[in-house]
């Protein structure tokens, strides 16, 4: 019965969020449409890439978990067969649905329009680091929601997201391993960079867990 329920509650979240995830993915590939033409377009391109995932993530993570909590919409879940465990698995699932897939999608395009473009392979790997941090800010963002209501840690995590990417890019185009080979026709996965994805990847995966294993330890849902 509780299974039956937790499906029920992850295709009702995934149909509620389909729009945005289908807005992001459009936005996406709109940025990569242009992105080959030259290097102002790809500028652009670059740009509008970061800000639809930055978007897509905030209104998931506001919309879907924190304004809920805030309207007490848990409450409803109250006269359901479902622990807070399954509940908040349910909530979990179905909002890393609405992200991961369409980040793994604009990921994947990113990656086939450089390939199959004049765009240097070279740059691959920079791109590549620049999608995961968003995606490790997103579990960051999401761990945030789970595990608090305030709004003030909700804005700080945001700020401090939105902010810290201004200072990812530079640092990573400075990196000797992204300079010597980021005109190449190859992408070089040099350690370095190897490092920097994983200790991203391994971040944002920590704090989620985190943040699923206290918001399921609650007595109660409110």
């Amino acid at each position: 019965m509780s299974a039956a329920v937790v499906r029920h509650l992850i295709l009702k979240d995934l149909y509620l969020t389909r729009w945005m995830a289908v807005s992001a993915v459009a936005a996406g590939a709109g940025a990569l449409a242009i992105m080959p033409i030259s290097a102002v377009s790809g500028y652009v391109a670059f740009v509008s890439l970061v800000c639809a995932l930055v978007i897509l993530n905030i209104f998931l993570v506001m919309g879907g978990v924190s304004q809920e909590k805030k309207d007490k919409v848990q409450l409803f879940y109250l006269s359901l067969p479902v622990s807070t465990m399954e509940y908040t698995l349910a909530k979990v699932i179905a909002n890393v649905i609405a992200f991961v897939v369409p980040w793994a999608l604009l990921t994947i395009a990113t990656i086939v329009v450089i390939d199959r473009t004049p765009i240097p392979n070279g740059i691959v790997p920079f791109w590549v680091a620049v999608l995961v941090y968003l995606l490790a800010y997103y579990f960051v963002l999401l761990s945030v929601a789970l595990v608090t209501d305030s709004t003030g840690w909700h804005g700080t995590t945001i700020a401090a997201g939105n902010i810290s990417v201004n200072f990812l890019i530079p640092f990573l185009l400075s990196l000797p391993s992204v300079v010597k080979h980021r005109e190449g026709p190859v992408a070089v996965w040099t350690t370095d960079l190897t490092a920097i994805v994983i200790i991203e990847l391994v971040v944002g995966l920590a704090a989620l867990g985190i943040a699923v294993y206290t918001r399921s330890r609650t007595a109660d849902f409110v």
